[in-house]
C-alpha cells in the first residue's frame, strides 16, 4: 500500500516556489498595476500558494500565524535549515 501524503520537504519546498511567484508578482503589481496579465499570474500563485500551505497544515500541522491559537506547534519538530534534501 502506498502512502499518497507528499513528504514534509516536498510540500515546503512546493510553498516556497508558490511564495516567490505570488510576492515577485506583487512586486511587479506595485510597477505596473494595470497589468491584467500580471494580476492572473498572482491569482493563480496565490490560490496555488493557500492550496500548498493548507495541505501541509492538515499533515504536519500549521505554519504561519493566525486565529486562536492555543500554543505554538510550528516550532516543535525540525527548524527549516535542519531539513534533510528534498527528494
Amino acid at each position: 500500500m502506498m502512502n499518497n501524503i507528499p513528504s514534509r520537504q516536498r510540500l515546503m519546498k512546493q510553498i516556497q516556489v508558490y511564495s516567490f511567484a505570488v510576492y515577485d508578482a506583487l512586486l511587479y503589481l506595485d510597477a505596473y498595476p494595470e497589468s491584467k496579465e500580471a494580476l492572473e499570474f498572482y491569482n493563480k500563485y496565490k490560490r496555488l500558494e493557500e492550496r500548498a500551505i493548507a495541505e501541509y497544515e492538515a499533515h504536519y500541522g500549521k505554519i504561519r500565524l493566525g486565529g486562536d491559537e492555543k500554543s505554538w506547534q510550528w516550532t516543535k519538530g525540525p527548524w527549516p535549515w535542519q531539513n534533510e534534501e528534498v527528494e
